[in-house]
């Protein structure tokens, strides 16, 4: 059996080509893996409702459910554009919910999981980071209907779109420096393998048994981390 860690699919349209790969590659792994690590950002847009979900996700969340009753744990790290998971994840999927960071214990390796966007963030975005994860944005999250929330999400993702449309390409470096020094306090802390997404690129380090990972993004190029026979490694799904 396998660990497979995904992220940053930022999924919206089902027809989408990239959330055909993602039905049909977790489909093709039934019956294959132990732990599913979602590490942030799968969905473009979430917050769980008690009494529903968002249907342009339904047929991802009727595979997870197909995986889970297979026998696969589903563990789902949030990210910054999916949070307060609600009870289909907690209850219908019985997932393991890390709102921040979390540990998970794979044969010999204690590794670390979180989304990214803390290792590198400026004080402003962590500011706004917790704003969205308080109680009080919970509760406003209860008080607006699903239908009005997805709304004002497709709003709010039409104008960045529209805005980054605007704005000169720049090529982004991948703070390397930045993520090693995060990985090693995590490694002075016990932990063994220090796995996050967030970064869209992909990195695999090892030195000496630690292994530091930054799965890549799911939605351009199919990336995708994995754990079997006490190896860890880095795939790329070619649909």
């Amino acid at each position: 059996m396998k660990d497979l860690f995904i992220a940053d699919a930022h999924l919206t349209d089902p027809n989408d080509p990239p959330y055909q790969h993602l039905l049909n590659f977790l489909t093709s792994q039934r019956g294959q893996v132990r732990n599913l690590v979602l590490l942030g950002d799968i969905f473009e847009f979430w917050v769980g409702y008690r009494h529903c979900v968002f249907s342009a996700y339904l047929p991802l969340l009727q595979v997870l459910q197909q995986l889970h009753a297979d026998g696969t744990k589903i563990i789902m790290v949030e990210g910054n554009h999916d949070f307060h998971m609600g009870p289909f994840f907690s209850d219908t999927l019985q997932a393991t919910i890390f709102p921040n960071d979390g540990q998970l214990q794979l044969d010999d390796s204690c590794v670390y999981l979180c989304h990214g966007d803390t290792v590198a963030a400026t004080p402003s975005y962590l500011r706004l980071r917790r704003f969205f994860r308080s109680g009080f944005a919970r509760l406003l999250i209860r008080v607006l209907p699903a239908d009005t929330t997805w709304r004002i999400s497709e709003i709010l993702g039409h104008a960045s779109r529209k805005r980054r449309q605007h704005q000169p390409q720049r090529r982004y470096t991948l703070p390397e420096q930045v993520i090693n020094d995060y990985a090693e306090q995590r490694f002075a802390n016990g932990c063994d393998v220090f796995i996050c997404g967030h970064f869209h690129q992909t990195l695999h380090r090892q030195h000496d048994n630690k292994h530091v990972m930054v799965v890549g993004n799911w939605r351009e190029t199919c990336h995708y981390a994995v754990h079997e026979n006490g190896q860890f490694s880095l795939e790329q799904y070619l649909p």
